[in-house]
């Protein structure tokens, strides 16, 4: 046994004493009658020169405190020789503001967006209403980043899109930020751009929550119709520099179509060519984006792709597994199978071709494509023959010719299910457990994919682990010691090793 080290004060970090250092001297400032020039200067300077001993988020969160005060105080509204020492002073933090937005993005956006819903309330000088230009300032930032924006800062950056008049703003900047140059020839440039494209949301969910970042700005009403306008324009200026792309933008720019786009499209149909070549010169995840948007002008626009189950049939390969799109494709699967008017010979091409992927798949994927297969037997019960030859086969003859790029063509329709039954024998109990669905009568109802799709394998993992723990006594409270209860009074002044 040894007793705990008591701490001393010496041992304190030096950050959060730096932090309550900067608090106190931001207090002392507001609270003095005059506002000190230097005093204000020094925070300034703490932000440009980074010193190790404080944290610039805590230099931002300070100076945020500062300026929202003086702003109310309406302390950079006159023509004095301090006022406008003070507007500097602000001009100067907005820049370092903007310096700071991809490295600390979080707080500077934060602190960002609160001095713009103080000045909106109280403007500088002759400026009135909403302070649109600071958020042009902040997209010219993010626009102009050498190399492309982190995820976290768009990430932030989306969070405040969220709010109606910050979208409008910010979509009205964007229609004027398309870059000059082509995309081939600017492709940093361009993948930024269209990331804060992706950020324009015009869904149900955000227009029904009609939440405003700056309350004035409820007075004027949201038009979307006028959003969608503008959306047109920046989507047509974007098709006009996408040409010669590489995969990775263009799979950027489908990304955006499909997200954002093309439910606000004035003439869809337009995009026609550009899906189709997408679909034919690329595989893989340009491939099924490329399709996705094809499924979407085939629902609403009436536009026919006749070997679009053909196309489909042979996203189906080992490798989508390793596809961060692939729940896309089990998605447009489901939808593109759903019709019980399709030939019998081409579902069971995809029913063979499921089965036999699930043998080499991981196993969220195996019971993905078993439950996807025992639907299409649902939905087609004349494929249901596919399970008695697999019960009356004494050895495995398959006709089903997996190399066949046309489903028609591939014979499975004259094969088994033995693959299934093969599955009965796999190490993860749920994979078993769920290709045993050929032993018995089928199920009455479908099983809704939409659960599967977000499945990883270690939730599966856990959900074993907890079917596994039931079988076993396990202590009401955790231990935390070696041997003594909780209550355990020695426990308060000693620790065990």
């Amino acid at each position: 046994m040894k007793r705990p080290a008591t701490k001393k004060s010496e041992d304190l970090e030096e950050e959060p004493l730096a932090k309550k250092q900067l608090q106190t001297k931001a207090n002392s400032l507001l609270n003095a009658k005059d506002v000190d020039i230097k005093g204000l200067k020094a925070f300034v300077q703490l932000l440009k020169e980074k010193p190790d001993h404080v944290q610039p988020a805590d230099v931002m969160n300070v100076l945020e405190v500062i300026f929202k005060n003086l702003l109310k105080r309406r302390a950079l509204d006159g023509t004095e020789g301090k006022t406008l020492k003070i507007r500097e002073l602000y001009d100067e933090t907005w820049l370092l503001l903007r310096e700071n937005l991809l490295a600390e993005s979080a707080v500077a956006l934060k602190v960002c967006f609160q001095l713009i819903k103080v000045e909106a309330k109280h403007p500088i000088a002759l400026r009135k209403g909403w302070p649109a230009h600071r958020v042009r300032e902040i997209l010219d930032t993010l626009l102009d980043s050498e190399e492309e924006i982190p995820a976290n800062a768009l990430t932030n950056y989306g969070k405040y899109c969220k709010n109606l008049d910050v979208l409008d703003i910010s979509l009205k900047h964007l229609v004027h930020l398309v870059p000059t140059e082509d995309f081939k020839d600017a492709p940093i440039k361009a993948m930024n751009f269209l990331s804060l494209v992706n950020l324009i949301d015009l869904g149900k969910s955000v227009l029904k929550a009609a939440e405003y970042h700056v309350e004035t700005a409820k007075e004027k009403s949201f038009n979307v119709e006028q959003c969608a306008k503008r959306l047109n324009d920046i989507w047509a200026a974007v098709m006009l520099k996408s040409s010669g792309v590489d995969e990775k933008l263009h799979r950027q720019i489908l990304v955006v179509l499909l997200e954002r786009v093309i439910n606000h499209l004035e003439d869809p149909i337009q995009l026609t060519d550009f899906l189709m070549d997408s679909l034919h010169q690329f595989d893989g995840p340009i491939a099924l984006l490329a399709l996705q948007g094809l499924f979407t002008l085939m629902q609403k626009q009436n536009v026919t792709y006749p070997d679009v189950y053909e196309k489909l049939y042979n996203m189906f390969y080992p490798k989508m597994f390793y596809n961060k799109y692939k729940a896309r494709l089990f998605y447009l699967a489901d939808i593109f199978l759903t019709s019980t008017h399709l030939p019998e010979n081409l579902v069971a091409a995809f029913v063979k071709r499921l089965a036999r992927l699930a043998l080499q798949s991981p196993t969220e994927d195996a019971v993905i494509m078993i439950r996807f297969v025992c639907n299409l037997l649902l939905r087609h019960t004349g494929l249901q023959q596919l399970i008695r030859s697999t019960q009356a086969a004494d050895e495995i003859s398959d006709p089903y010719d997996e190399e066949e790029s046309n489903p028609v063509k591939s014979q499975a329709i004259n094969s088994s299910l033995w693959e299934i039954t093969l599955l009965q024998k796999h190490a993860v109990p749920e994979v078993a457990n769920a290709a045993r669905f050929i032993n018995s009568s089928l199920p009455v109802m479908e099983f809704d994919l939409g659960e599967l799709l977000d499945r990883k394998e270690c939730n599966i993992f856990d959900d074993e682990l907890q079917t596994k723990a039931k079988q076993f006594a396990l202590n009401y409270e955790r231990p935390k010691s070696l041997a003594l209860p909780k209550n355990e009074v020695v426990t308060k002044y000693w620790d065990l090793i």
